[in-house]
């Protein structure tokens, strides 16, 4: 109990870091970005020196490409790779994972990130049904139940094989 008090203690003087996404997934993005931006400017007729003047970067414009391409790709069975960062309705963040963008590898993973969003998706769980979250971290969350005031550890681990 008195380190589970500690790990209470600690996090709430500090305060809780944005995720980021890994440098594979940060390549990704701006190898999607970059390309969808050369695309328009070969549909533009535009050459390298002139694009930038004539067609400044404007990544909404960059992103409703690259949506559509993807919608397309779907929709003759393919999935895309789109790293991003989610959060749940408890507030964690966690990087996408396999289970949700259905792809069959992922080259963004630095390792299985997949306990991330099952940690994230027991938070949600447990609010629901009436618990607090307390604090918690990449292996565990804790969680109160207010009516008895009684704390519990919620830890996930993968299982080796």
């Amino acid at each position: 109990m008195e380190n589970m008090e500690k790990r209470m203690e600690k996090a709430g003087m500090e305060e809780a870091e944005e995720l980021e996404m890994n440098a594979r997934m940060v390549e990704r993005a701006d190898d999607i970005d970059n390309a969808a931006y050369r695309y328009l400017a070969v549909l533009l007729e535009l050459d390298e020196d002139g694009a930038e003047e004539r067609f400044p970067w404007n990544i909404e414009i960059l992103r409703k490409v690259f949506d559509s391409s993807v919608s397309i790709l779907q929709e003759y069975g393919h999935t895309v790779c789109n790293p991003y960062i989610a959060t749940s309705e408890s507030g964690r963040q966690y990087r996408c994972t396999l289970s949700e963008c259905g792809c069959e590898s992922c080259n963004c993973q630095d390792e299985l990130m997949e306990k991330e969003r099952l940690i994230s998706k027991i938070e949600d769980a447990a609010a629901m049904n009436g618990f607090k979250v307390m604090d918690g971290d990449h292996d565990c969350i804790i969680v109160r139940n207010s009516e008895m005031d009684v704390d519990f550890e919620i830890r996930v681990s993968q299982l080796a094989g």
